[in-house]
């Protein structure tokens, strides 16, 4: 793992950047002493994972193991990801702030680090709020079929809500790959591509 270019920091210096700056702003305690754990430990290779390297968007969304570190799914990393996705939609949206998200999740959970699909739609949910975005979380596991229908039943366009259940809380490995791939591309084509 090279330094950024340009940043002067050596790998061992930003990892101590990195990992000095979760300390400051993590506010869960599984992983915050999870972090500490590995520090004391002088355990460099385990941090390297954790802090290697920022999550990506990819088609499948936002991936990751639930875990410690901005390599992970956790909480700082959740709120970090939606607050920057609120700003595109704010930007791709004008009436975001009146029409408002959908929120749902699915049942993977991560206890040791305390994370979970619930929890993490939950922090979502609270930081679109924050935002004075309306949002409408399910209180229970959904299936992704679901959420289209309360879009429709909303009468609101698909593609914010559809991004974010890609976002939070993926389909549940119950669904076969190719009928989810042709179900989103029959979606993305239907109420997408007619905008």
């Amino acid at each position: 793992m090279a330094a950024p270019e340009g940043s002067g920091l050596g790998e061992d210096a930003r990892l101590d950047q990195e990992t000095a700056q979760w300390l400051r702003w993590d506010k869960n305690s599984l992983t915050l002493e999870a972090v500490k754990r590995l520090i004391a430990e002088g355990n460099k290779e385990e941090l390297r994972k954790c802090f290697g390297a920022r999550m990506e968007f990819g088609t499948a969304g936002l991936r990751a193991a639930m875990g410690p570190g901005i390599s992970h799914m956790n909480d700082l990393t959740i709120i970090q990801t939606t607050q920057g996705f609120c700003r595109y939609l704010e930007k791709q949206f004008s009436d975001l702030k009146q029409k408002g998200i959908v929120i749902s999740f699915d049942a993977r959970a991560h206890p040791s680090s305390g994370g979970s699909s619930r929890r993490f739609a939950r922090l979502a949910a609270t930081t679109f709020i924050s935002q004075g975005i309306p949002v409408y979380l399910f209180s229970d596991i959904t299936p992704t079929p679901f959420v289209v229908e309360a879009l429709k039943a909303l009468e609101w366009r698909l593609r914010p809500s559809l991004c974010l259940k890609n976002f939070l809380a993926l389909p549940s490995r119950r669904w076969n790959e190719k009928a989810l791939r042709k179900l989103l591309t029959f979606l993305i084509r239907k109420y997408i591509l007619e905008l």
